[in-house]
């Protein structure tokens, strides 16, 4: 059986800039060393964030506070402490053993004869070497503020490089709502860090609803992110912010307040459009940022009504396949004869096991739809890894309506389809289900397929029964198993 399912991987956390101070690690062991820092730094600010002073007095020390501090901006670093190299050896633990390559490592020595900037530099990942004879309260904060800028910078490309890994990696399919979730969300990521200096950044759709005040947020980034997801935005913003979402909505236009900037995504498909919300800004946008967040407002919401659009038509779709389940239910039950071998041999096996007769029509019908999505599954099984995940993308647009209908058949379908490759033993994919936790109708379907292939190759009745002993609690039950077995004749009849 194949391995192939379809299911993603969980994204990963990146680095984030602080949200209220930059911190700084000074590792030193003098600690006048310490208080001469903070008091040169007292009234340092950037970007409207002071500094966060955090201090070692050893090697040692300094490997638990870096390990403890991964978003520090910047490390203030001295070289000889309580060995001549102790520094040089917390630089190499910063850089290799826990894999930072965000923060600033600014080496300051009281006796560089004894490390020569030269060969520290070539060989040892820092970022700048002074000597603490020549670090002036104005070259140290020169130093820090140079060091910021290249941290900030360092940081705004990584975030920019998740951005557009959500976006290529949506791209590939903007017909999933799910992946076009992930694909908005990348978007204000990314504008976001374009433009900067937002403490957040949100993004709030309206769905089939006028009214403003239902616009819920499906994008956010910057504080608090997490927890404004699927809140409505009037809840969520500033109380200086509220007077002017009517009128922006109203208008259709941009407004740009003293600290914040909210933009109309217009809609060619809902009542309403959506919202982009850039709060907590620490200073006024340029002319080209204003320009790209216009081209965003006018833009973005074209792709995200391609999925309103698609989900539009699932709905539609699920409503017609809740309608035609009945009909087929009805034709399975008086015409049963007339219907494909593989669903004559789940009614067979669903009869043999004793469902109940509601049951047995239900699990009889769902091998209607059941069958025709094993064909799209059969061709996805043939694909080299590499072409996998397309097919994917196509089957889980396939039978979402499944998912959505009501019926009780539809469901029994759409479980099964998932538990296709799921074995008794416990050893199948993707959830590793064992034993009883597989629906018996999944149980069913997957038995009727299986031996409706074996029936088709040139095997006698004790060469199927022998192939289905192999099977016996690995892939299919004891009970599936004798079942077949002990109606292998009159279940061979309906293949043939």
């Amino acid at each position: 059986m194949s391995n192939q399912f379809l299911f993603a991987d969980e994204p990963t956390k990146q680095q984030e800039l602080p949200q209220e101070c930059w911190k700084i690690l000074i590792v030193d062991d003098e600690p006048e060393v310490h208080a001469v820092t903070k008091l040169a730094l007292s009234d340092f600010s950037f970007l409207g964030r002071g500094l966060e002073f955090h201090s070692a007095y050893s090697g040692e020390e300094a490997r638990e506070l870096a390990t403890q501090h991964p978003d520090a901006a910047i490390v203030l670093l001295d070289v000889v402490m309580e060995t001549d190299d102790a520094g040089l050896h917390v630089a190499k633990f910063i850089r290799e053993d826990i894999g930072n390559r965000f923060t600033r490592i600014i080496l300051r020595t009281g006796q560089p004869g004894q490390a020569p900037e030269r060969t520290v530099i070539v060989n040892y990942d820092i970022n700048d070497y002074k000597s603490k004879t020549e670090l002036t309260a104005q070259k140290l904060f020169t130093a820090v503020m140079s060091s910021l800028r290249s941290y900030r910078d360092i940081i705004s490309i990584d975030h920019s490089r998740h951005g557009l890994e959500k976006v290529i990696a949506s791209s590939t399919n903007l017909f999933a709502l799910q992946s076009m979730e992930h694909f908005v969300d990348g978007l204000v990521q990314q504008l976001s860090w374009v433009i900067g200096g937002a403490r957040q950044t949100l993004y709030a759709a309206a769905g089939r609803s006028a009214n403003p005040a239902h616009m819920i947020i499906r994008a956010a980034y910057g504080e608090d992110a997490d927890q404004l997801m699927n809140q409505q935005i009037k809840a969520s913003l500033p109380k200086h912010v509220l007077p002017e979402v009517d009128k922006v909505v109203r208008s259709h236009g941009i407004f740009y307040g003293e600290d914040f900037v909210l933009a109309y995504c217009p809609s060619q498909c809902r009542p309403q459009g959506a919202l982009l919300c850039m709060i907590g800004l620490t200073r006024d946008l340029t002319d080209s940022e204003k320009d790209l967040l216009q081209l965003f407002a006018d833009n973005v919401q074209l792709a995200h009504d391609n999925v309103t659009c698609l989900q539009d038509t699932d709905e539609l779709m699920a409503d017609m396949v809740s309608r035609l389940m009945v009909l087929e239910q009805e034709h399975v039950a008086k015409s049963l004869r007339q219907q494909t071998p593989f669903v004559q041999v789940t009614h067979a096996l669903a009869t043999q096991l004793q469902l109940s007769p509601a049951r047995v029509q239900q699990t009889a019908t769902a091998a209607t739809m059941y069958e025709r999505a094993e064909q799209l599954f059969a061709v996805m099984d043939q694909q080299p890894a590499s072409k996998v995940s397309p097919c994917q993308e196509r089957l889980k647009r396939a039978v979402r309506p499944l998912h959505m209908a009501d019926s009780d058949a539809a469901q029994i379908a759409y479980r099964a389809l998932n538990e296709r490759l799921e074995r008794f033993d416990g050893l199948g994919l993707p959830e590793g289900k064992q034993g009883q936790s597989i629906a018996i109708e999944s149980q069913v379907l997957g038995m009727a397929m299986h031996f409706s292939k074996l029936a088709g190759h040139d095997l006698s009745d004790e060469g199927i029964v022998q192939r289905l002993q192999e099977e016996r609690e690995r892939h299919f039950s004891a009970a599936l198993v004798d079942a077949v077995s002990a109606n292998i004749s009159a279940l061979r009849s309906l293949i043939k």
